[in-house]
C-alpha cells in the first residue's frame, strides 16, 4: 500500500506506548482483540477459457521463466542499505538493477517464496522469490500487476524475469490485464494468491503456475489478442488468473473500520492445519484500527472461503501480516522514519526496540513471508530511489530477511 507522502505520525514512537491520534485509549502495545468474521465467495475462471489459451499459446512452467533471467539483482547501494532494518538486522539483502530500483511507473508490494509454495522449500530443483508490484499512474494503466520472478539458487548470482497477470475472457479468445495493488501474495501449491483492489467486491485473485503462457507477440505495446499473436505489452511471459474471490459482504471500504474490510495484504501459514491464509487491511487514517483475519485451505489449494479466526489490531498503518504458531507479525509504516514490526497476541503485543523507539524495522516496508523451511522472514521496502530523494530521505529498494526467531516474543 502507497504510504502517503505526509507526517502520518507525530513520530513518538516509543516502544508500546504510541497512541493513535483520535483513539487515546489505544496503543500500539495493545492486544489483539476479537472481531466479527468475513467470508469470501469462490469465482472460477471458465476451464475452458484456460484451456482455449493453452492450447493456443506454449504453456511453461515457473522453473522455465526463473532459468529464463533477463536481469540480474544487484549488490545494495549506501542508501538501499539505510533502508534495511535496525533491528533485527537484516541477514539477507539484495536489491534490484537500477531500472527496477529507480522506477516511477511500478512499485514492489507484496512477496512470497519457494518456502511457501511446497513442503521441501523448492519449486522443482528452483529457490525461487516471487516480488509482486502494481503499476502507477505514470504509466498509464494504474494498478496493472507483474511479479518478478527471481532466481535464488546462487544468491550472490540471484537474477529475475517479469510476469505479466492477466485474465482470461469467459472463451479464452484473449486477455486483459489483472487489477491488482499487489500489497500481498501467498503461494501455496500451483496458487498464487495477491491482494486485489480497494472500494470494491473483488478481495483476492488467484493465479497459477499450470497457465504460464509463453506470448507469441513480444512488440505490441497491448494486451491480449493482436494481429501479431497474443501480447502483455511486450513481456515475454503472462500468468492467467483461474479465479477470484469477492467480499460476501459486498464492496469493501478503506474508509471503515466497521463494514467489509479491503485486504491490504495477506500471506500464508503453514503451522495450522490446514494451512491457512492470514488477511490484514491498511488506514492511513490513525484512528482507524485494521483487522486480521484468518481463511483455511481446503481441496486443490484453493480456500475454504470461511474464516475461523478475526482481530483487531492497534498498530495502525499495517502493510504486511504474518501469522505462525499461534502468534500474529504486523508491519507497520511511517512515512519519513523506519516502521515497526509487531508480534501480537490476545494478550499482549510486543515490538523489537533500538535506543528508545520501536521504529527499527525497514524504511517504508511492505509485505510478509515466512520461509518455514529456512527458517527466515522475507519483505521488502518500497519506495524508489526517485522517491526517496524528493522527500529527502536517505532510502531505497530492497529485497531482505530476519530470521522469524530474531523478532520480539
Amino acid at each position: 500500500m502507497r504510504t502517503p507522502k505526509v507526517l502520518l505520525l507525530a513520530l513518538a514512537v516509543v516502544a508500546g506506548a504510541l497512541a493513535l491520534p483520535g483513539t487515546a485509549s489505544a496503543a500500539y502495545s495493545d492486544p489483539l482483540t476479537t472481531t466479527a468474521k468475513q467470508n469470501l465467495v469462490w469465482h472460477a475462471t471458465p476451464a475452458a477459457a484456460l484451456t482455449a489459451l493453452d492450447n493456443a499459446l506454449p504453456n511453461v512452467s515457473l522453473n522455465t521463466v526463473v532459468n529464463d533471467t533477463s536481469y540480474a539483482m544487484t549488490g545494495c547501494t549506501g542508501a538501499e542499505k539505510a533502508a534495511l532494518p535496525k533491528a533485527p538486522a537484516a541477514t539477507k539483502s539484495l536489491c534490484w538493477d537500477s531500472e527496477r530500483a529507480g522506477s516511477t511507473t511500478w512499485v514492489p508490494q507484496g512477496i512470497t517464496t519457494s518456502g511457501d509454495a511446497d513442503d521441501d522449500g523448492l519449486w522443482g530443483a528452483d529457490k525461487v522469490i516471487l516480488s509482486g508490484w502494481h503499476s502507477t499512474d505514470a504509466l498509464g494503466r494504474y494498478d496493472d500487476a507483474r511479479i518478478q520472478a527471481v532466481n535464488y539458487d546462487n544468491p550472490a548470482a540471484a537474477a529475475h524475469r517479469m510476469m505479466y497477470l492477466a485474465v482470461p475472457n469467459s472463451t479464452g479468445s484473449t486477455f486483459t490485464a489483472a487489477k491488482a495493488h499487489m500489497g500481498g501474495m501467498a503461494w501455496y501449491g500451483d496458487k498464487i494468491y495477491v491482494t486485489a483492489v480497494g472500494n470494491t467486491s473483488t478481495a483476492i485473485r488467484v493465479f497459477s503456475t499450470q497457465h504460464i503462457l509463453q506470448l507469441t507477440d513480444t512488440t505490441s505495446n497491448a494486451i491480449g489478442k493482436t494481429s501479431g499473436g497474443y501480447a502483455a505489452y511486450t513481456y515475454k511471459y503472462a500468468m492467467m488468473q483461474v479465479g477470484y474471490y469477492t467480499y460476501a459482504g459486498g464492496t469493501c471500504s478503506m474508509a471503515s473500520d466497521t463494514g467489509v474490510p479491503c485486504f491490504s495484504s495477506i500471506s500464508l501459514d503453514r503451522s495450522t492445519s490446514p494451512a491457512s491464509l492470514v488477511t490484514t487491511e491498511y488506514f492511513s487514517d490513525q484512528s482507524l484500527q485494521g483487522r486480521l483475519y484468518r481463511f483455511p485451505m481446503g481441496a486443490d489449494y484453493l480456500l475454504t472461503g470461511t474464516a475461523a479466526e478475526a482481530f483487531r489490531s492497534s498498530v495502525g498503518n499495517m502493510q504486511g501480516v504474518l501469522s505462525h504458531d499461534g502468534k500474529w507479525y504486523v508491519a507497520h509504516s511511517s512515512a519519513t522514519v523506519n516502521g515497526q514490526l509487531w508480534t501480537q497476541t490476545t494478550a499482549k503485543s510486543t515490538s523489537a526496540t533500538c535506543g528508545s523507539t520501536a521504529a527499527c524495522w525497514a524504511v517504508h516496508p511492505e509485505a510478509l513471508t515466512y520461509d518455514w523451511s529456512t527458517g527466515l522472514v522475507w519483505s521488502q521496502s518500497e519506495w524508489s530511489t526517485a522517491d526517496c530523494t524528493a522527500q529527502s530521505q536517505t532510502c531505497g529498494r530492497s529485497v531482505f530477511a530476519v530470521p522469524l526467531s530474531s523478532l520480539a516474543a
